[in-house]
């Protein structure tokens, strides 16, 4: 059996990383794959030594008529069984180029659909796809819900993590070293801030993260005099959202909370980071699996995030994090408080749980599930 994975780029994001961590197992994974593409970007020389083959097929001024008919030769050509759509966009292109093939057509569905447009091109998806994958029962039962379709043929397939990366070793990341400030240096202000306990969120600043929430029960917890730590936002600004880091930024210079605030700009060194941290602290309004909540438990460091649906899904109801209440400022202070409070308690917790959520959502399970299901269309 071939699969052929398609995507629209090779830049960074979890999508893109999820699928290159799939081809890194392409040896071991139960059915060959391709990944057709239409950009390249900033993964495209990991995605190349995978050895996965990379097909490229790009449309040519608008011209989607002409990009379709390669689309149908390729798949032709490759002889390939499913034709895997990564996006929603891929997922309409995919179904009408498989029209009249062998060829069986999949969308997964990472995100939600945002305006009309989308919402038409996911009710002609959901419609027509052979079989249809959701990143968690979330949002699986989100979209059965709304659209009423595409029911029997609906399955959640979690996102899987290559837990590998997380084990190497790795130097310390310049900005986790110990911290020079003003504040630092005065005796009765703080203790040595080499000392200080190390917090940190990582996602880049979109709409549907609440790094704004999570500021404010920072700014609340300083204000009751708990200063004992460093808290780094780990996430780049959004060119098209720049508004969701300038008024965090903002914030934290007006109510002088730079001391114990930091914002670092995005990384590609997230295992080092969180091999250099005490705990990971995430809010949002919109995740649909998270990703980074995963990798932080997978690593054995306590988390603390809000009780968004998909949260209490991936932590087992707060099995395997403490979960505070969505959108309660004092709620999240008070969940910060008691992490540093009794740091070593959940630090032994984390790392007792470590197994069990590598078991849950390792990249091995990912490509067994997908690998079942694809056996359920021969």
């Amino acid at each position: 059996m071939k699969v052929a994975f398609f995507i629209g780029s090779l830049n960074r994001g979890g999508t893109e990383m999820l699928l290159l961590d799939v081809c890194r197992r392409h040896r071991q994974a139960p059915f060959d794959m391709v990944v057709v593409y239409r950009n390249e970007g900033e993964l495209s020389e990991q995605y190349h030594q995978t050895g996965v083959k990379m097909l490229r097929l790009k449309p040519k001024h608008g011209r989607y008529v002409s990009y379709l008919r390669a689309m149908r030769q390729m798949l032709k050509r490759e002889n390939v069984d499913i034709l895997h759509a990564q996006t929603l966009t891929n997922g309409v292109f995919s179904i009408l180029c498989t029209k009249g093939l062998p060829t069986k057509a999949i969308t997964t569905f990472h995100g939600f659909p945002l305006g009309h447009l989308a919402n038409l091109m996911t009710r002609f998806v959901m419609l027509r796809s052979d079989m249809l994958f959701y990143v968690s029962n979330y949002v699986r039962e989100w979209y059965t819900g709304k659209y009423k379709s595409g029911i029997e043929n609906s399955y959640t397939v979690y996102n899987g993590v290559d837990f590998s990366k997380l084990d190497a070793k790795y130097e310390i990341p310049d900005f986790l070293k110990k911290i020079d400030s003003p504040q630092a240096r005065i005796k009765d202000h703080a203790a040595d801030d080499a000392s200080r306990i190390r917090l940190a969120m990582i996602g880049n600043f979109v709409s549907g993260r609440s790094q704004n929430s999570l500021l404010r029960s920072i700014h609340l917890l300083i204000s009751r005099g708990t200063r004992n730590f460093d808290f780094y936002f780990v996430g780049k600004r959004a060119d098209s959202e720049g508004y969701l880091y300038d008024d965090c930024v903002r914030y934290a210079q007006s109510n002088d909370l730079l001391d114990n605030v930091h914002f670092v700009g995005g990384r590609g060194d997230v295992p080092a980071i969180l091999q250099n941290i005490d705990a990971f602290v995430y809010s949002t309004e919109h995740d649909t699996f998270g990703i980074a909540v995963v990798e932080a438990m997978a690593a054995g460091i306590p988390v603390v995030a809000n009780d968004w649906q998909v949260m209490q899904e991936i932590t087992r109801n707060g099995q395997w994090a403490k979960l505070y209440t969505t959108d309660n400022i004092e709620a999240g202070a008070d969940a910060i408080a008691e992490l540093i409070l009794h740091l070593d308690e959940y630090k032994t917790q984390a790392l007792q749980r470590k197994q069990d959520v590598r078991e849950a959502f390792s990249i091995d399970k990912h490509i067994d599930r997908l690998a079942s299901l694809y056996q359920k269309l021969r």
